[in-house]
């Protein structure tokens, strides 16, 4: 102390409560009934609580819009056609004949029997189809659908506001 005195407490003295010291009357009493010869010094803690909480900083808006389009386009298809050609042959055969193939041209031979002194296969006619392949361009438009985002942030309020500085001298 300023005038030289020493002061000592005993470790007694110090009781805690919950979060805060007993008060300097509570420990003035404890003192009393111990030690009357004992000065009192009252002591103060300050205690810094810390803590984490969301906070909402903004907000983000997302608008999508969706545009359509017409786009040509232009193919190349195979068509495929027959022709059906008849042609009558009118001869005598052994034995029927097998469909045959000659370039892209099938054959298919068709046979009848007649009565004659003696029974004789004549070939009557020859059906063939021939294959032709050509290409041809076909145009057509079609409607796409193309999607188109935009962000934006829309503020809210500051990370540490004033409020919050004014509510925490208050609880201090």
């Amino acid at each position: 102390m300023a005038n030289g005195e020493v002061v000592r407490l005993p470790t007694t003295v110090l009781l805690q409560t919950s979060d805060v010291w007993k008060s300097a009357d509570t420990q003035a009493d404890v003192l009393s009934s111990n030690n009357s010869a004992t000065t009192v010094i009252p002591l103060v803690e300050e205690r810094l609580e810390v803590g984490k909480r969301t906070v909402a900083t903004g907000t983000v808006r997302l608008n999508k819009t969706v545009q359509e389009y017409t786009e040509a386009l232009d193919e190349s298809l195979s068509v495929r056609t027959f022709d059906v050609e008849r042609i009558v042959i009118n001869q005598p055969v052994d034995a029927p004949p097998p469909v045959r193939q000659e370039g892209n041209t099938t054959i298919y031979s068709l046979v009848e029997e007649r009565l004659v002194l003696t029974k004789e296969l004549v070939l009557k006619e020859e059906i063939r189809i021939v294959q032709r392949d050509t290409e041809r361009h076909d145009t057509q438009v079609v409607t796409l659908h193309r999607e188109h985002m935009t962000v934006e942030r829309v503020p809210g309020r500051t990370i540490w506001s004033a409020t919050d500085r004014a509510k925490s001298r208050r609880s201090s």
